[in-house]
């Protein structure tokens, strides 16, 4: 393979149903291994679908990621309305989506925390009860899906520590905070679970784990 050379994989990784964390990062590195063995060279760039649209298009994850080994970066497109899909850009999202209907908002907070928990990993079909939409940002299809592999990628890079549930409680911290003045303060000093748990404490939050 040539430096700099785009490999994109066929196969879609499929991650559905009530799946434990453990045995999708599994899953999930098993599939990089199998498809990268044999094949890495430094520059070469695989992109993996994930999850499809209705339009017929493809989510991708790129491999490797920020930080090497089995890290990926969740490839966020200009057209998904979400910048470059930083954590602070998705949490606001939701913070814009909130403003416009809390009542639907709820509804698609309910959704994020299914997937959170692995209680449904098939957003398809969450999509399905779900039935909401928002005037503002990006859609919901596309919104839920790339925090799903968020979520994934956060147990791979931090399967020692909190990375899933720092990624959940930022995103319900920032969606929720009425405080303006206390959350562009948050925004600019979180930045590990003890400090969002320090602000959510503030607010009156409860911390919520992956297991619950």
């Amino acid at each position: 393979m040539k430096k700099g050379e785009i490999v994109k994989v066929k196969k879609r990784i499929i991650i559905n149903g009530k799946i434990r964390r453990d045995k999708i990062v599994k899953k999930v590195v098993s599939t990089f291994i199998g498809t990268e063995y044999k094949k890495k060279g430094k520059g070469i760039i695989f992109l993996y679908p994930v999850e499809e649209f209705p339009d017929g298009t493809n989510l991708f994850i790129a491999r490797p990621g920020h930080k090497k080994n089995f890290d990926f970066k969740v490839e966020v497109e200009e057209r998904f309305f979400l910048g470059e899909g930083t954590h602070i850009e998705i949490a606001k999202d939701l913070r814009n989506k909130k403003e416009e209907s809390q009542e639907n908002f709820k509804k698609l907070l309910e959704a994020i925390t299914k997937i959170y928990t692995c209680l449904e990993n098939d957003v398809d079909k969450i999509l399905q009860q779900l039935n909401v939409s928002f005037k503002t940002g990006a859609k919901v299809d596309i919104l839920l899906k790339i925090i799903k592999w968020l979520f994934i990628m956060e147990d791979i890079i931090y399967w020692d520590n909190e990375g899933r549930a720092f990624l959940f409680n930022f995103l319900k911290y920032v969606s929720e905070e009425n405080n303006k003045d206390r959350l562009k303060e948050a925004l600019e000093k979180i930045k590990n679970p003890d400090r969002l748990k320090s602000y959510m404490k503030k607010s009156d939050m409860e911390w919520i784990t992956p297991e619950k």
